[in-house]
């Protein structure tokens, strides 16, 4: 009998899922250059075939605007992060999740109104 014949094999995609569920997780080490912390109030979106990319921005007053008595807004491109399609449905599960315990604690999320110019 050959080690590969030894080693049982899940009966079904549900049982594999549970091993790879039961699976010890990775240690998380820190990156040699350190994590950069960025702040995103602006998302934009493509993908391909592959992967998904997400760019990330910040709502700021246009900087070339700034004597205006009327602010122009822009958004200042922060960081891009690109994901295989497998891990953007780990995000968005991840991100589902996490909403929905949020609003169970605090409330619906419901979109931001400005108020009207002074």
């Amino acid at each position: 009998m050959s080690d590969q014949e030894n080693v049982k094999q899940p009966d079904s995609a549900i049982e594999q899922a549970k091993a790879e569920q039961q699976a010890p997780a990775p240690e998380w080490i820190p990156s040699p250059n350190g994590v950069h912390e960025i702040y995103t109030n602006f998302l934009h979106s493509n993908w391909s075939l592959y992967d998904v990319r997400v760019r990330l921005g910040q709502l700021i007053p246009d900087p070339k605007n700034a004597n205006a008595s009327v602010s122009k807004w822009v958004v200042e491109e922060r960081a891009a992060v690109t994901f295989a399609w497998a891990e953007a449905k780990v995000l968005s599960d991840l991100l589902v999740k996490l909403i929905a315990k949020y609003e169970e604690v605090n409330g619906e999320i419901k979109p931001l109104k400005l108020p009207p110019p002074p």
